[in-house]
C-alpha cells in the first residue's frame, strides 16, 4: 500500500512561489509600475518648474532692494531694460533684458549687457530663465496698471519691475510684478502658465 502525502498550505504556498508570476499577473504589475512612474515624473516636472520659477521672486526682489539703494545715493529711480542708453518707458517683451527668449534653458544675462543694469548694481549670480525690464515715473505720472495710485502732486517717485517666462514651452509667459507703490509686494499672472 501506497501512502498519499498531504499537501499543507505552507507547501502550496511555497510550490506556487517557485512557479513564478503567470502572464497576467505580471502585465498587472507592469501596468501598475507605469502609472506609478507617470504620477511621479508630473510631480517631478512640476516641482522643478515651481522652483525655477523662484528665480523670478528672487530677482524681483534684488532688483528692489538695488532701486532702494540707488534712490538713497541718487534721489531717484533707475530705469533698465533692453536697450543702452534709452531707458525704457513702457513695461512688456519688447522692452526687457536678456533679448534673447529664456525659458527651459537659461540664457547668459551679461553678454551685452545694457548699460542701466550695470548702473542699478543688479548682476545675476548665473544664467536666467526670466526677462526683466524696470521703467520708473514721476509723481505727475500715473503707473501703467496701477488703478490705486494717482498722478497727482501728492504721490511720489514710483519704479514698476516685472519678469517674463516660458517655463513650459506653450505660449503664454509668466509675469511677475514689482511695484515700489505697494510695498514692493509681488503680483504674479500666469505662474503655473
Amino acid at each position: 500500500m501506497h501512502s498519499r502525502s498531504r499537501t499543507t498550505p505552507s507547501r502550496r504556498i511555497a510550490l506556487a512561489a517557485r512557479r513564478g508570476m503567470t502572464l497576467a499577473e505580471l502585465m498587472i504589475v507592469v501596468v501598475i509600475i507605469g502609472v506609478l512612474g507617470s504620477l511621479a515624473f508630473v510631480s517631478y516636472s512640476a516641482y522643478i518648474r515651481r522652483s525655477r520659477s523662484q528665480e523670478a521672486r528672487t530677482m524681483l526682489l534684488a532688483i528692489g532692494n538695488r532701486e532702494d539703494a540707488y534712490r538713497s545715493e541718487f534721489a531717484q529711480y533707475c530705469a533698465a531694460g533692453r536697450t543702452s542708453g534709452s531707458p525704457p518707458t513702457s513695461l512688456g517683451v519688447s522692452s526687457a533684458w536678456p533679448a534673447s527668449s529664456p525659458g527651459r534653458l537659461a540664457v547668459d544675462f551679461f553678454t551685452g549687457m545694457p548699460t542701466e543694469w550695470a548702473q542699478l548694481g543688479f548682476r545675476p549670480t548665473s544664467a536666467v530663465r526670466y526677462r526683466y525690464v524696470v521703467i520708473v515715473g514721476s509723481p505727475s505720472t500715473t503707473p501703467p496698471g496701477e488703478s490705486g495710485f494717482s498722478a497727482s502732486p501728492n504721490q511720489d517717485i514710483w519704479y514698476i519691475a516685472e519678469a517674463y517666462g516660458n517655463l513650459d514651452g506653450d505660449s503664454i509667459n509668466s509675469t511677475y510684478r514689482l511695484f515700489s507703490g505697494n510695498g514692493n509686494r509681488l503680483a504674479i499672472t500666469n505662474e503655473t502658465e
